[in-house]
């Protein structure tokens, strides 16, 4: 099977993002450890010991000095890996989950996958697979561990822990295949090319729609190879919609 693989989506800004988090990260640890160390391997904080007996300031001195000693430092390190954490998170959002790589195995020569496409007009493609049958258009779904869903209602955590509604991975990908199917349709006009729309996870929660079907991972080649032949796919026609996808994806 064919891969074609865009140019990745991860912009300038995005690097400068994670260089900055983890330079941020990095900070908090070292001046956390240089500040415990300091408390605790010099005399400094043993200076609000009091000797003797203490009176009451004496005493509310040293427990103020020793719990800075303690809490700050502690504190300081916490927020560097809890950076390290979030900065880990926001590294795999970015990178792009498609099954290509997967597939490149199990589909033979006649099948080709494209990812990350940008058609006519600015719609995102996540990924797409050419083969006998036509078309499938294969969405994207956000990392578990950044979104959530109650039925048709999604919403992804934003980089400052909020919850924001996003549109459902079904609709979007059903919009997508439409979007394909339209563009296919103004480049020939005279031969229809099927488009399907499946979205690939593993959460039983998600239910198909009568637009778009839901693939666990290890069933999607058996599902693509299962899709009935479309007629009318010549040979002629398969390479004409292999240089269209070549064009939107910037390989010639």
């Amino acid at each position: 099977m064919q891969v074609i693989i865009a140019s990745s989506t991860i912009t300038r800004a995005d690097r400068v993002a994670v260089a900055r988090s983890v330079l941020v990260a990095v900070l908090l640890v070292v001046a956390g450890a240089s500040l415990a160390w300091l408390c605790l391997g010099t005399p400094i904080v043993s200076g609000f010991i009091p000797i003797g007996r203490p009176s009451s300031v004496q005493t509310i001195v040293g427990v103020v000095g020793w719990g800075f000693a303690i809490v700050v430092p502690a504190g300081l390190v916490i927020l560097g890996f809890a950076r390290i954490a979030a900065t880990v998170e926001a590294v795999q959002s970015l990178r792009p989950r498609t099954m290509a790589p997967r597939l490149a195995q199990s589909l033979g020569a006649d099948h080709l996958a494209a990812t990350d496409l940008i058609l006519p007009g600015g719609r995102r493609i996540h990924e797409l697979i050419l083969g006998p049958f036509g078309i499938v258009v294969l969405g994207d779904v956000p990392p578990a561990n950044l979104s959530r869903h109650v039925g048709p209602r999604w919403e992804i955590r934003d980089k400052r822990g909020r919850w924001i509604p996003i549109e459902a991975p079904l609709d979007r990908t059903s919009r997508d295949a439409e979007r394909v199917r339209g563009w296919l349709a103004a480049e020939d006009r005279d031969h229809l090319v099927r488009v399907y729309a499946a979205i690939v996870t593993v959460d039983r929660r998600i239910e198909r729609t009568p637009t778009c079907a839901v693939v666990a991972p290890d069933d999607l080649a058996a599902w693509l190879e299962a899709l009935p032949v479309q007629r009318g796919l010549t040979p002629e026609r398969r390479e004409r919609l292999v240089e269209l996808v070549r064009a939107v994806a910037g390989q010639r």
